[in-house]
């Protein structure tokens, strides 16, 4: 909260930047924003250390670089932010005159700063490819972010070596608080107030609530219910419903813990939970959907008891999964669960990572949006026997 409380106006821009780096001028001097998921956070706390290569690009005769600021929370498959450098872009130009000793500040996607450290670094090498990179259009940034990643799969020794290294030193500001806002809190369900934390040991219910906060980029807080009761059992019929004028949205949400102690899970661990959190996501969305195929307007309640008077048959339903994480490489596995899935229960059903909705969630800021991505990737996905996953560029302010 560094930043925050002794520069707040800082934060308009901070509210404007997509995921990635920007530099702004604070209280002590230059200050590195990093807008990031908590997972990235937390790790950059952990380890104190950041990487940062600067990947070549090439296309025809243009080329340029793209800086990734890596944390290796696993040896193999670090935790990765690609910043293409446009060259007439502001973040370039600021990288630029960016001294060895700076404040660096962590923000979250919904701009909570959960981290703030000083920090030291030997950028001289940045700072020199910063002033000497081309201008580019905004139409490299998609193929320059798909080079940085094919070039780091195959990084030697020597470019480990030749990475730059940030150390994160004193923090700023301690990391160990709960933030409360009663802010975003209009939706069916809200307790008027919510809170977040780096450290998530149980974390069902803190993940709910920031998909929430992504959903009303596209709906009204009023058109979102946060966990509806079954009146006939008291169990919960899905972790949120999203009342919409065209469809009726069916939003499971799975995560884990985000704590220090689980930072050294191995990678193949990783993907086993991701494909049993989508298992199940799946399983709980055939309950929900049983259900008001079953009874077709089920009676619903509030957490709080107070009788939801909604019609769940009036418009079609789709199906959405949210899990912590999915690897680019087993989509195969993963469009064989959703596919099979959707020929069984005869509606389109989706699913994201977490930071994969949160930056779709921030390019279609209302229905007709989401909903148009929703169904290029369905109708991809059933025509072709394959899950893709869309791309939204996070350009840079220019």
């Amino acid at each position: 909260m560094y930043l925050s409380i002794m520069k707040p106006d800082v934060l308009r821009e901070v509210s404007v930047l997509g995921r990635g780096l920007w530099v702004v001028e604070g209280p002590d001097g230059p200050v590195l924003v990093v807008k990031v998921g908590k997972e990235f956070i937390l790790a950059a706390r952990e380890i104190r250390e950041l990487k940062l290569y600067l990947a070549p690009y090439e296309s025809g005769a243009v080329t340029g670089l793209t800086l990734l600021t890596t944390c290796f929370d696993d040896p193999h498959s670090p935790l990765m932010i690609k910043t293409p450098l446009l060259g007439g872009d502001l973040l370039t130009q600021a990288l630029q005159s960016l001294p060895d000793d700076f404040s660096i500040c962590f923000f979250d996607e919904h701009n909570r700063e959960l981290l703030s450290c000083s920090a030291q670094a030997c950028i001289n090498e940045l700072r020199e490819h910063a002033r000497l990179v081309t201008p580019l259009e905004n139409e490299h940034w998609h193929p320059m972010m798909a080079q940085a990643e094919i070039w780091f799969s195959v990084t030697t020794a020597e470019d480990d070596a030749r990475a730059m290294t940030v150390r994160l030193l004193d923090d700023l500001f301690p990391s160990d608080f709960l933030i409360t806002d009663f802010t975003r809190q209009g939706f069916q369900g809200s307790k008027r107030f919510s809170y977040t934390q780096l450290e998530r040991p149980e974390p069902g219910p803190l993940q709910e609530i920031d998909i929430i906060y992504l959903l009303q980029w596209a709906y009204s807080a009023e058109q979102i219910i946060h966990g509806p009761l079954k009146v006939s059992d008291g169990e919960e019929l899905a972790d949120a419903v999203v009342l919409g004028r065209e469809v009726t949205l069916l939003l499971q949400a799975k995560d884990s813990p985000n704590t220090a102690a689980i930072l050294g899970t191995k990678l193949e661990r990783k993907r086993k939970k991701a494909v049993s959190q989508l298992k199940e996501g799946l399983s709980q969305l055939r309950g929900a959907i049983s259900t008001i195929k079953r009874e077709g307007n089920p009676l619903l309640k509030l957490v709080s008891g107070d009788p939801l008077d909604i019609d769940l048959a009036a418009r079609p339903l789709v199906g959405v999964v949210i899990v912590k994480e999915l690897f680019i490489d087993a989509y195969d596995e993963y469009g064989a669960l959703i596919l099979d899935f959707m020929d069984e229960v005869g509606i389109r059903v989706l699913a994201f990572d977490y930071n994969e909705f949160a930056v779709m969630a921030r390019h279609c800021p209302s229905e007709q949006a989401l909903l148009s991505a929703f169904w290029q990737i369905s109708e991809c996905a059933v025509e072709r026997r394959i899950y893709p996953r869309l791309c939204f560029p996070e350009l840079p302010p220019r």
